[in-house]
């Protein structure tokens, strides 16, 4: 218990001094996930030992729970930040990111982790596709707060939250498929694949987090009418959408990420306050609550001499991944997305490894009963959350540049015009 209150403790602190210093932090190229990263390490065994989870119990059990509802929040905070009017624009990026785009990332990574170590083909495609999604909290990072806002087009911010979002869910079935091929064999897998993953896993999450979300958005409809609602009672309400949508999904063996996401896209639509759900306070009010003690927790499990034992080519996989991953399939499908090039070249970088890559893992971790799951995986996490940490507010401000500060507001523009 003395642990567990110290771990609480540090993880309460980390938050509290990172939004004391949000103003000086913003004039450094770190970012919030990195340094609770690296309190993480320093206060785990590796530094000072003060957080020793060994014991935990089962300390990768604790993380991964972490992890999925700090995703759950984090897809309901990026929904609420959608401007729904905005996504008929972006349709067509989306669905090719969401699509092929999703397939081609899930490939270039599976190829790298079968080259690197020369894992079967299945174990290859189960921790390729942990880290092809990408991530929504290391993503907040980058689109949110007042330098993105006046930098970035509005556009781009919403096409790389709605992504980072959604494809969390999605890659629910990219990682299950290869974990039911390889705990259940061909045929019983592929079956229990069809008959379970995409009908209970996806569609229900789906049928769930719709349902949730347009009921309470409809009800706080009610309430605003009659006067029963305090104008300040949206953040906590979202909150417990996404607990409620994460736990019914989890309690019918669905997608509980999907759900909250789904939730929260329904809730988006319906709600009256539109003004509230776009108010970049609510994600950053969340991701100070939830997403620092992640990376804490993090930094105190990263399986440094496993990684040893890799060698150098785990370093060489992690830098792979983040060069190759996701820049080479937004160049691919960039003359099909009808987008610039600086903003392939923007998205193709900004496109982090964090939280869904440590559930996917753990998850994959404890079905197989592999570490190596947990090894490649935090590898790859880690060169994300330090390269993407260090690189985001320079990225930004370049991207700014190039672009002439076309303004925050408008639409992409498309190629043709210059560069």
């Amino acid at each position: 218990m003395q642990q567990l209150y110290l771990t609480m403790a540090l993880a309460a602190l980390t938050v509290m001094g990172l939004g004391l210093t949000s103003g000086l932090l913003q004039k450094l190229p770190l970012s919030r996930p990195l340094l609770a990263l690296a309190i993480g390490v320093a206060a785990g065994p590796v530094g000072l030992g003060w957080m020793r989870p060994e014991d935990w119990g089962d300390p990768h059990v604790i993380l991964k729970e972490a992890a999925r509802l700090t995703l759950a929040i984090s897809v309901m905070g990026v929904a609420l930040r959608i401007p729904a009017q905005d996504l008929p624009r972006s349709r067509r990026p989306l669905l090719l990111l969401l699509g092929p785009g999703l397939l081609l990332m899930w490939a270039v990574s599976s190829g790298l982790a079968w080259l690197a170590f020369g894992l079967a083909p299945l174990m290859a495609l189960a921790v390729g596709a942990a880290i092809t999604p990408t991530d929504p909290v290391v993503a907040a990072s980058i689109v949110t707060g007042k330098v993105a806002k006046s930098t970035l087009p509005r556009d781009t911010r919403t096409i790389l939250s709605t992504e980072s979002g959604a494809n969390d869910g999605l890659a629910y079935l990219l990682v299950l498929l290869p974990l039911l091929l390889l705990t259940e064999g061909t045929e019983a897998g592929l079956g229990r694949f069809l008959s379970h993953t995409i009908l209970v896993g996806v569609l229900l999450a789906v049928v769930i987090g719709a349902a949730l979300g347009s009921a309470t958005a409809l009800i706080l409809r009610i309430g605003d009418r009659r006067g029963w609602v305090a104008e300040s009672s949206i953040l906590g309400m979202t909150v417990a959408l996404s607990l409620l949508a994460v736990s019914a999904a989890h309690a019918s063996g669905s997608d509980g990420i999907l759900a909250s996401f789904v939730a929260g896209i329904a809730f988006n639509t319906l709600v009256d306050r539109k003004a509230e759900m776009e108010d970049e306070n609510v994600q950053e009010a969340v991701s100070k609550l939830f997403t620092l003690p992640v990376f804490v927790l993090t930094g105190a499990l990263l399986p440094w001499s496993a990684w040893a034992a890799q060698g150098w080519t785990l370093g060489l996989f992690a830098l792979g991944v983040l060069a190759l991953r996701r820049p080479l399939t937004l160049l691919m499908l960039a003359p099909l997305m009808g987008v610039k090039r600086r903003d392939a070249v923007f998205l193709g970088w900004f496109g982090p490894v964090g939280v869904a890559a440590i559930y996917y893992a753990l998850h994959a971790r404890e079905m197989l009963h592999d570490p190596r799951t947990w090894t490649i995986t935090s590898a790859a996490v880690t060169a994300s959350v330090v390269l993407h940490g260090v690189t985001a507010s320079i990225g930004v401000s370049i991207y700014g540049r190039i672009a002439g500060n076309a303004g925050a507001e408008g639409p992409w523009e498309r190629e043709g015009g210059s560069a």
